[in-house]
């Protein structure tokens, strides 16, 4: 098969005026940062995340901007378009996917 699969773990996130007992916390794994962040990690999973930018605009609305390792590019290029969608559906952000520059030991740059 040519199409690509994606997994993405099944997480629950709890609300913070969730009904529970004075002595319980709310587990920082179950926050909605947290479920999101995991979620994008599912996602992008053969590459990893080398940088995120959040850039606020003038009328409130943020776009968020993640970088994954160059050293991937030619593994992952052609699924950042899905790989954005998919977020996007799971989640409701809409955020653009790109490659980092990479380091003076990872060799020259390409782009």
């Amino acid at each position: 098969f040519s199409w690509s699969v994606v997994v993405v773990a099944n997480r629950t996130i709890v609300s913070k005026r969730a009904k529970h007992h004075a002595s319980q916390m709310r587990p920082r794994s179950r926050n909605l940062t947290q479920v999101h962040a995991t979620t994008l990690e599912d996602i992008v999973y053969p590459a990893t995340i080398t940088g995120k930018n959040t850039r606020c605009t003038l009328d409130g609305k943020k776009q968020i901007k993640i970088y994954l390792d160059p050293l991937d590019r030619e593994k992952m290029e052609r699924k950042i378009d899905a790989m954005s969608c998919i977020y996007c559906k799971l989640t409701t952000h809409t955020i653009g996917i790109d490659f980092s520059r990479p380091f003076c030991s990872q060799g020259p740059s390409s782009g």
